[in-house]
């Protein structure tokens, strides 16, 4: 029986639908290609879109989208995992991060290529298969895969006579990567910029602060000239860009003095004590405890430091004007004794030491440091204020008179948060302590966002009586509102800016 024009029309069209589809769906399952890129592990795909481009997600900074091209397929390269091979090199010798423009360029166009490879090969398996499924003959399965391949090479075209390579220097950032567009050129040069990142971040708190102006929404408490300032951080993790913003933070809130509740390393490694030299551009005391990621051999890389003080045993220290008290963490990461999740009575011993030295102390301090807030239970109605850190989620807590203040992760758990899926903030908390008694009078937390964010939150809590609103301070002590975003790209700079 003949086929009339109409049949043929409608057998060609089924079966070139039957292979764009097929070899769809088999791009979307099996379309990926996993690749070392430098010093991380990145998926390459390639997804339907109405308007082209190359999308780079680069957690937990954010994500980049390149008008690259106008075909109907974007190219999306996702950062997964950190390479922790790679990244111990790198620790071991951070000038290393000056060639890695070069090779992540290299591994991309290596990565696209096999992606490429691997298209063609699962365009034709999948549009073959589902045509073998639904027609159940070999021509018209040959057929339906040709079909699938040859959308592809128009595809292909399409994209080919759309390229345009300018689209390299005029990339488009969201997430925190928005903040810092002035610190790239080319795209290229991103992670051979890190440093210049950090600086942009750090100038992404100075513009926040200078919004950050009186209100009544927080005239509870304003700080004066005399008020104390003292900046909780803790867990860094290597966060290359963790000091910039806490150097800017100590510019813009005027600090005083840095406490720092520990885990400034990972593993705790001879070469992870160079990152620590970004103390000593504070230019402002540092009082520091030790994590259960941080060695001995980092404890006494902080103490090197020409401003740092270390708390590590039963004596009240004093540092400009405060009175600390503070013990390391018993445990270290590397120790096969002590790391993992320590018997409960190991923590609270911490706890018990630190509030005999407090009872027995003449002059009390002021302000009790412990690494992990499981050792603060023996503490409650002994100091006034208690600081620690661990478990990268800020939170507070008044009880038996004593106040506990958990910092979150000022380096947004550092390098680590690549391996997830949800990225961990940036905290960092400037608590106000009367110039008399030294007695904490107010805290304003501040967040900067994950991925996906580019804002910056500050938010004030008081914990003492109302004072009476002295002369405006220089430095930012209220917000309009409690969560605030930065100017948008292209705002006048700020007054106040580091060099």
């Amino acid at each position: 029986m003949r086929r009339s024009r109409r049949g043929w029309l409608l057998l060609v069209l089924e079966l070139a639908g039957v292979g764009t589809l097929g070899a769809l769906l088999a791009i979307a399952v099996a379309g990926t290609v996993v690749r070392d890129v430098g010093p991380f592990q990145a998926a390459l795909s390639f997804a339907p879109s109405l308007t082209g481009e190359t999308q780079v997600a680069v957690p937990p900074l954010g994500q980049l989208q390149l008008d690259t091209h106008d075909s109907p397929v974007r190219l999306e390269v996702g950062i997964t995992q950190l390479r922790t091979d790679a990244a111990r090199t790198i620790a071991t010798d951070p000038t290393a991060l000056r060639g890695l423009g070069a090779d992540v360029d290299g591994d991309l166009r290596a990565g696209v290529r096999e992606l490429l490879l691997r298209t063609v090969v699962v365009t034709v398996l999948g549009a073959a298969a589902l045509g073998l499924l639904v027609f159940r003959r070999l021509r018209r399965t040959l057929a339906a895969a040709a079909s699938g391949l040859g959308a592809l090479l128009i595809l292909a075209g399409l994209t080919v006579v759309t390229a345009d390579d300018r689209a390299l220097s005029e990339p488009r950032f969201t997430g925190l990567l928005a903040s810092a567009p002035g610190a790239v050129g080319d795209v290229r040069d991103i992670l051979a910029n890190i440093d210049a990142y950090g600086l942009q971040l750090g100038r992404l708190v100075v513009n926040v602060t200078e919004l950050y102006t009186v209100t009544s929404s927080l005239q509870t408490f304003v700080p004066d000239d005399g008020t104390l300032r003292v900046l909780h951080i803790s867990d860094l993790h290597l966060n290359p860009t963790a000091y910039d913003i806490v150097e800017s933070v100590v510019e813009q809130f005027r600090v005083d003095i840095v406490v720092d509740t520990g885990d400034s390393t990972d593993l705790g490694t001879p070469a992870e004590t160079r990152y620590l030299d970004g103390i000593a551009r504070l230019d402002v005391p540092y009082v520091w405890i030790r994590g259960n990621h941080d060695s001995r051999i980092v404890q006494d890389a902080v103490a090197r430091q020409p401003n740092a003080t270390v708390l590590d045993g039963p004596e009240v220290v004093e540092v400009g004007g405060v009175r600390f008290l503070g013990q390391g963490d018993p445990r270290f990461i590397r120790d096969a004794q002590t790391r993992g999740q320590a018997p409960p009575e190991v923590l609270e011993l911490v706890g018990e030491q630190l509030r005999e030295a407090h009872d027995d102390a003449e002059d009390k301090p002021h302000l009790v440091l412990t690494h992990d807030p499981a050792s603060a239970g023996p503490l409650l109605g002994g100091p006034p204020v208690v600081l620690a850190g661990h478990t990268h989620e800020r939170r507070s807590e008044t009880s038996e008179g004593t106040t506990l203040l958990v910092q979150g992760s000022t380096g947004g758990a550092g390098l680590r948060a690549l391996r997830g899926e949800e990225p961990t903030p940036v905290t960092l908390s400037v608590l106000y302590l009367d110039p008399d008694d030294k007695q904490l009078q107010a805290y304003d937390d501040i967040t900067l966002g994950g991925i996906g964010s580019s804002e910056v939150r500050i938010s004030r809590q008081a914990v003492a009586e109302p004072t009476e609103p002295g002369p405006p301070a220089a430095t930012p002590p209220a917000t309009t509102p409690p969560a605030t975003t930065p100017p948008p790209a292209g705002s006048p700079s700020p007054p106040r800016t580091r060099g």
